[in-house]
């Protein structure tokens, strides 16, 4: 057994995030018998265990194992943000594992002060084709090979790689005899500017799922190509296995983000642009490489903080589609207070309200969703949410 060196360092961080969610839904489609519902709600809790071991000459050997605990339901799982690596102080750090990418990049303060993340611009900033399909999978990555470059006086740069974005990468499948099946791929560019009181960022993502495929179905969320009206969606059905052109279409993304900080204000901007493009093809569908989806977002979060009050605003849009010619945008408006009960634990009320166009499908976030499809095309969501972060 070899005895564990000096110069090892573990340690247990996280957080913890409940609140209580209501939620009413609006311009209801017939089929939904309830339109509203008040539950218990885990926010994406996290228990952290990091390890570092210094190595000599500024090179370290790093871990993270991240757990996700759900409160309310009980399971537990180490689905969060998990790596292993090196790390130099000169050189950068590399990385190999699930990362956070491209994803939940608005500067908006509200669910780091207890807010929760069902109102947050994700919700329309990390969804496309009419808010049914998750931009880089609107949560973590995984198998992903990560470059973290030095801090040179506040400029940043994280290059990204994924072997397979969508799923677990199948060896086997992909290298076995005759298969002729595309394999998947993804890239991130995330450069970052940050001095004492503001910030800019960019971050580009383009990707492409492992073996594509496509299946017309009247039922089924999508485009098809009805009567030759290629960008027509189809209307979305519960518990059915066939997809659409859109859950694995290749996907180009990019966003231009920052904030600004002065005297108790904070005023943050969020851009998003992207893309669906036909990987995959079938009867009554798009030819690969028609653009199904091209939509612009944006979001504005303020942010106000007074002792340990924090007022905090925020208005999103998603543009209407230009790839599609029905109207599929959505809207959102949160407010939040917060307040701090110490530097590691705060309150916070939330009201928000998320209005889809008539054929638009955005629904309030949810971070494990890989199609966002809660709501029905023109339903609407408003939303109380009452909940509580500690951090340790």
């Amino acid at each position: 057994m070899l005895a564990q060196s000096t110069d090892t360092n573990v340690t247990v961080s996280g957080t913890i995030l409940v609140d209580v969610f209501s939620q009413s839904v609006g311009n209801a489609v017939p089929a939904r018998t309830t339109t509203s519902e008040t539950r218990m709600e885990d926010n994406s809790s996290d228990l952290i265990f990091g390890v570092r071991e210094n190595l000599g000459n500024g090179l370290a050997a790093v871990g993270r194992l991240n757990f996700k605990p759900n409160y309310p339901t009980g399971a537990f799982a180490p689905n969060g943000e998990s790596y292993v690596g090196l790390d130099s102080k000169d050189w950068g750090s590399l990385g190999a594992g699930r990362y956070s990418l491209h994803y939940f990049k608005t500067p908006e303060d509200a669910y780091f002060l207890g807010g929760s993340y069902r109102t947050s611009p994700s919700s329309l900033i990390d969804f496309a084709g009419g808010g049914r399909v998750a931009i880089a999978n609107a949560t973590r990555t995984g198998n992903v090979l990560k470059y973290t470059s030095p801090n040179w006086n506040g400029l940043q740069t994280v290059v990204a790689y994924s072997f397979s974005p969508a799923g677990s990468q199948a060896l086997s499948a992909d290298g076995k005899y005759g298969n002729t099946a595309r394999t998947g791929r993804a890239w991130n560019l995330n450069p970052t500017y940050t001095a004492a009181n503001w910030m800019v960022g960019y971050s580009f993502w383009d990707s492409r799922a492992d073996a594509p495929s496509a299946v017309y179905d009247p039922n089924v969320q999508g485009l098809g190509n009805v009567g030759g009206n290629v960008g027509i969606y189809a209307v979305p059905a519960a518990g059915t296995s066939a997809i659409g052109q859109l859950v694995t279409a290749d996907q180009r993304s990019d966003s231009l983000y920052g904030f600004y900080t002065w005297s108790g204000w904070k005023f943050g901007a969020m851009w998003n642009r992207s893309k669906l493009t036909a990987a995959a093809t079938g009867a009554g569908l798009a030819s690969v490489g028609t653009e199904l989806s091209n939509r612009t977002a944006w979001s504005i979060p303020l942010r106000y903080t007074v002792g340990p009050n924090n007022f905090m605003a925020t208005y999103t849009k998603a543009q209407d589609d230009s790839a599609t010619p029905v109207q599929d945008g959505a809207k959102q408006v949160a407010l939040t207070y917060a307040y701090s009960l110490s530097k590691r634990t705060y309150l916070a009320l939330t009201w928000a309200k998320l209005t889809n166009d008539g054929s638009g499908a955005y629904t309030p976030y949810v971070s494990t969703a890989s199609v966002n499809g809660n709501l029905a095309p023109g339903e609407s969501a408003r939303s109380i949410v009452f909940g509580m972060r500690h951090n340790f």
